[in-house]
């Protein structure tokens, strides 16, 4: 049976607000460009009613290609879902419009530089005080108070700073980034979980927060065994494909090819020494132990590498794979969206309009399928309803005892 989401049709036609997991949660997604969007966008994945607010400009990330039918398929992407409408913030009125719109709202997101929304009399503080139930998540390059508050931030300051590029790239090499923009997307996850335990939280005590969620706080938090070494008295360096704490694990030469092995410890050692016919690497001291084989990884590499060579990528792969090795071919990125088991998953979700968009991985029965992102201000003219519609600050808050 496949394991697809099976997604349920909106009776209303519209397309965005079907019943979903987070079914009556309304969010205001005030951020651009990257790690604010993604934040609400797996808010409304799961059927938040995700309100876009843009400035009459609009997103930088609307001139972001590559392009679909003359839209930013990058700004399609990280906007699916949502209703999308314009305001200059610097205008008195619009202000009060948003501040009317926080009050009847669960969840602002906003990625602003620290400083910015209060310049704008739209603190955190102001949006608490219109809407005491408010969760209000600011994502920034680092934090809302620290040496480096004011400081610009890029995803690639924030893999910079935090150790990430340093372990990235071949030994003795340059330091390299991360192929994905990791600075923006690992906080936006932080966020969209900090919202959802933040609205957890509020169930007991009737009350909001402010969640500061930085971006190099978040690379930094994600740097596993690499962190614990550098805490423990090593000076973690790069390695190129291997792994510092497992041989073999890293990428390696067949007859016509690299291929990808991962092993983990002693207990599927043996499967590839079968696999391979090499019974002697099992009594040799220096592989039959993973920490021996940690300590001779270059030996170790070109013995494996030896074993391999008779076969091309292919045989090698399903060799090691009847031995139940994990292994597999380097995939390139057409290559993983289009495999026979991506598509059995659904990895790629196709829109109303057949644009192509990766599709989340969060399967749950309250998942949504994903619509087109709005039009620049295309929800405009439903304001007025959603002024008119019930606020959301007037339940008194419920103390915990």
């Amino acid at each position: 049976m496949s394991s697809k989401i099976q997604y349920e049709n909106d009776s209303s036609g519209t397309g965005i607000g079907r019943a979903g997991s987070l079914e009556g949660l309304r969010v205001l997604d005030l951020s651009r460009v990257l790690a604010g969007p993604f934040c609400a966008m797996i808010l409304a994945d799961l059927g938040a009613e995700v309100i876009k607010v843009e400035s009459p400009e609009g997103d930088d990330s609307r001139q972001f290609g590559p392009w679909f039918n003359g839209d930013s398929a990058y700004y399609r992407l990280f906007n699916r879902s949502k209703y999308g409408v314009t305001m200059d913030l610097k205008i008195e009125e619009e202000r009060d419009n948003l501040l009317e719109l926080v009050r009847r709202s669960d969840v602002v997101i906003e990625n602003f530089r620290p400083g910015v929304m209060a310049r704008l009399g739209l603190s955190a503080q102001r949006l608490l005080e219109e809407n005491p139930r408010l969760i209000i998540v600011s994502i920034s390059g680092f934090g809302q108070e620290g040496p480096l508050q004011q400081a610009p931030a890029y995803d690639l300051i924030a893999q910079a700073m935090s150790g990430l590029m340093s372990v990235t790239g071949w030994p003795g090499g340059q330091p390299t980034r991360v192929g994905i923009s990791l600075g923006d997307l690992v906080p936006g996850l932080y966020g969209a979980i900090a919202a959802l335990a933040a609205l957890n939280e509020r169930h007991h005590t009737g009350l909001g927060q402010h969640i500061d969620v930085s971006m190099l706080d978040s690379l930094t938090s994600v740097l596993e065994s690499v962190g614990m070494r550098a805490l423990h008295g090593e000076n973690p360096v790069a390695c190129g494909n291997d792994h510092a704490m497992s041989t073999p694990f890293s990428t390696y030469q067949t007859g016509n090819g690299a291929i990808a092995i991962a092993i983990a410890g002693d207990r599927l050692f043996p499967r590839l020494t079968d696999a391979l016919d090499r019974p002697e690497w099992l009594a040799d001291e220096r592989f039959n132990e993973q920490a021996r084989r940690n300590e001779f990884p270059v030996e170790f590499r070109a013995a494996l590498e030896e074993a391999l060579r008779p076969f091309n990528a292919e045989q090698a792969i399903e060799l090691l794979s009847k031995h139940q090795v994990p292994t597999s071919k380097v995939y390139s990125v057409n290559e993983a969206l289009t495999s026979e088991h991506a598509i059995h998953r659904g990895l790629v979700a196709t829109e109303a309009d057949g644009f192509k968009t990766l599709a989340s991985p969060l399967r749950l029965t309250g998942s949504v399928a994903p619509e087109p992102a709005p039009k620049l201000g295309q929800h405009n003219s439903l304001m007025s309803e959603w002024l008119a519609g019930p606020v959301r600050s007037g339940a008194a808050p419920v103390h915990a005892s």
